[in-house]
């Protein structure tokens, strides 16, 4: 391998580009906290949209989905990010 200015030009022998450290866990839980809190989100909102259009006394007549997704970002979405939260720490 040749080495000229304390480089070394050889990819064989030049160390690793990736170090885990402290950077790379808090990415891994903020990659876990990110997909549980867009889980939890999606099954609110289905739930939520399931629960308006059951009660709903004329059928069909009107768009639940956006109401549920209004209800779930303005009354729940706390909630979600703290269930997310201890889901992300357990895993």
């Amino acid at each position: 391998c040749v080495e000229t200015d304390g480089e070394v030009k050889c990819w064989r022998c030049s160390p690793p580009r990736f170090v885990i450290n402290e950077r790379f866990w808090i990415s891994l839980f903020v990659f876990l906290w990110n997909n549980a809190f867009n889980v939890a989100l999606g099954q609110l909102v289905i739930s939520m949209a399931v629960a308006l259009w059951f009660f709903t006394l004329e059928k069909g007549s009107t768009f639940v989905t956006p109401k549920a997704l209004y209800m779930s970002v303005r009354y729940h979405l706390g909630t979600v990010a703290f269930g997310s939260f201890i889901i992300a720490a357990v895993e």
